[in-house]
């Protein structure tokens, strides 16, 4: 605790520079309302503050300190939160692929324009009409929704170009399998359920 008396010296100016040397905190004072480089020229520099140093507790614990045996219950259930958004993912990358599948396996036997006629989405006269027959999108000419209306996006069931189509089959296949097969492994501990029980 600071003198109050060095205090009052110390906002009249009346102080020895000695004084306020020999106690951190009257510097900190004076510091702050005179300023470092006033004090400098004065011949008054920051004391040295030693920090201070904590007793070594070394030894073993006393007999009359007791510690509790914590052992705690654990279910067999592995079921929490993240189990469920895992298995969501999985679902989600199963059925998209499986969905991708279905529909690119779908516009090359029959044509996506012959299901999108039947249901009453197109009405294009050279998709919807059996004697033109052109009913396979072409995924890499009917990219747009301003494309899908252009005819040169359409073309005959099992025809040109496959190329775009086994890309997409094998696309939608690597999905189904990731979602069906490969599952996110767990680091935690707890997640392990145990065999003993």
């Amino acid at each position: 605790m600071v003198d109050s008396d060095a205090v009052k010296r110390l906002l009249e100016g009346n102080i020895e520079p000695s004084e306020i040397e020999g106690s951190p905190a009257l510097y900190s004072m004076a510091e702050r309302i005179y300023g470092r480089e006033a004090l400098e020229e004065m011949g008054v520099y920051a004391p040295e503050v030693s920090t201070p140093e904590l007793p070594a507790i070394h030894g073993e614990m006393p007999d009359d300190v007791s510690l509790p045996d914590f052992q705690p219950q654990l279910g067999d259930s592995k079921i929490y939160d993240g189990v469920v958004s895992k298995g969501k993912r999985r679902i989600v990358t199963l059925l998209l692929g499986i969905g991708g599948l279905f529909g690119t396996v779908l516009n090359m036997v029959v044509g996506g324009g012959a299901v999108l006629c039947s249901i009453g989405l197109a009405d294009m006269r050279e998709i919807c009409n059996d004697e033109y027959g052109q009913t396979k999108l072409v995924w890499t000419e009917g990219y747009t929704w301003g494309r899908l209306h252009e005819i040169d996006t359409w073309v005959e069931p099992m025809t040109k170009p496959l190329a775009g189509d086994i890309v997409l089959l094998i696309v939608f296949s690597v999905l189904s399998i990731v979602g069906l097969f490969f599952r996110k492994k767990s680091v935690h501990p707890s997640d392990v359920v145990s065999l003993g029980s």
